[in-house]
């Protein structure tokens, strides 16, 4: 009876054990295939100009959309936006006012509009680059237009994210800036196609640093978003830190302030 009870004891045991093993690797599991899946596109780019008394003040403000389409809602969501320049040796990267833009939570399949923009010296800087990048594709033309173009300034949306048990992620699109143009104040025109009414928009004045004006308008294009580059990671608390330290001078929040 000893010998029975003994070997039904040890199998009660391994079995206890084995249940315990299957349940954790179960639950990691489950963490590691239900996250988040934060992606964020562009959806518009607008600007102005006006007159502050003492100097013109320029804003270039993009509108994107952050949406979640993993398994389980993201939480504690910063998003930044920088402009990598390619043509300026002392600037290669310039950011946006007031980053980043906080969100507490991000449900399942739910699509959030935000905005962020770029102040008078960030605007000024784009503007710069893509003339420079506008100088050299005119120049390609007429040596050799079969070269390949000349790329504009990187737009760079960048979002880290918690899942439910605290770990962080990061998405990256970044995006090509190809052009700024001055719209006229009748921006839109009327016209009929078999007999329908269509609305278009008159083409704009490419944007120099030289013409700006107080009462201007802007609106930014975009190269096609099958041309962007879009990344997912996980990343640690340090590496969110870092990012926070390296933008501090334009954000509100202090790095320690992170839950």
């Amino acid at each position: 009876m000893l010998i029975v009870t003994s070997i039904y004891a040890g199998i009660t045991w391994w079995q206890a054990r084995y249940t315990k093993k299957t349940l954790i690797e179960s639950i990691k599991q489950n963490r590691e295939e239900r996250q988040p899946y934060i992606v964020p596109t562009i959806e518009k780019v607008r600007g102005g100009a006006f007159d502050t008394s003492t100097y013109i003040r320029m804003q270039l403000s993009f509108e994107y959309k952050l949406e979640n389409v993993g398994d389980s809602s993201a939480v504690t969501i910063y998003t930044f936006l920088y402009a990598r320049l390619r043509y300026q040796s002392e600037k290669k990267k310039v950011y946006a006012h007031l980053i980043p833009e906080y969100i507490h939570s991000l449900r399942v399949n739910q699509r959030l509009g935000q905005r962020l923009h770029f102040e008078t010296r960030e605007f000024r800087d784009i503007i710069e680059d893509l003339e420079i990048c506008h100088a050299k594709n005119v120049k390609r033309i007429e040596i050799d237009a079969s070269v390949s173009a000349f790329r504009g300034p990187a737009i760079i949306v960048q979002v880290l994210y918690q899942n439910m048990v605290g770990q962080w992620f990061e998405s990256i699109l970044e995006q090509e800036l190809s052009d700024i143009e001055k719209l006229s104040k009748k921006a839109q025109k009327e016209v009929e196609v078999d007999g329908e009414k269509l609305k278009i928009r008159n083409p704009g004045k490419r944007v120099t640093n030289a013409n700006i004006k107080a009462g201007d308008y802007y609106e930014g294009g975009m190269i096609n978003p099958s041309y962007s580059r879009f990344s997912r990671k996980m990343v640690d608390f340090d590496y969110v830190k870092k990012v926070l330290e390296e933008c501090s001078e334009y954000s509100d929040s202090s790095p320690d302030e992170i839950g």
